[in-house]
């Protein structure tokens, strides 16, 4: 598995000083998360400039960290058809509280986000902005795209031992100094 410093320096450029302590950060995020659920069995994926935490327990990611490229694909519609509908895990999980869910991407496709592992069950107008947290959330994916080069990551929040977040934390390295962090609700 290749790490940070050797994906910046594929694109020509450091790690960024905001990104030195990076494994530690990573190491408490995962911290967070067995807190909650217990001992988990978290690997790393590494998909080119992107970075996975995969917990094959509960069969979802933990985190997604990637260094923004050029979209590397035309979006495969064929494919994301074929992909489960998220709609019925959803209805299946929520039942009366149920929302419409689009699948949504932790790493966008328009920043060189991929599929499968990628994809999650996303509150409908949250993904698409049609939400004032939705518009928020457009422009941070919007300012990445924007932006090749820039460190991204997303975490999801579980409140249960679905694949579907209850919330997702949102971050953006902006000139390789200080952080534009959200958070967004997504139950």
């Amino acid at each position: 598995m290749i790490g940070l410093p050797t994906v910046f320096a594929a694109i020509g450029s450091t790690l960024p000083s905001a990104l030195v302590n990076w494994d530690d950060a990573v190491e408490d995020f995962i911290a967070c998360y067995e807190e909650r659920f217990g001992p988990s069995e978290v690997s790393t994926i590494n998909v080119d400039s992107a970075f996975f935490l995969f917990d094959h327990g509960f069969e979802r990611v933990v985190l997604a960290y990637a260094v923004s490229t050029e979209q590397l694909t035309k979006r495969d519609s064929a494919r994301m058809r074929g992909f489960p509908n998220v709609n019925s895990s959803v209805r299946r999980v929520l039942g009366d509280k149920a929302f419409v869910a689009d699948k949504g991407h932790f790493l966008g496709h328009a920043s060189g986000g991929i599929l499968d592992i990628n994809l999650f069950p996303q509150r409908r107008e949250l993904n698409r902005g049609w939400s004032g947290e939705g518009k928020r959330f457009r422009s941070m994916e919007r300012h990445v795209a924007e932006h090749p080069g820039t460190f991204f990551y997303h975490r999801p929040i579980y409140d249960d031992d679905t694949w579907i977040p209850s919330k997702l934390e949102y971050a953006v390295l902006r000139d390789g100094t200080s952080w534009w962090k959200n958070m967004f609700f997504n139950k």
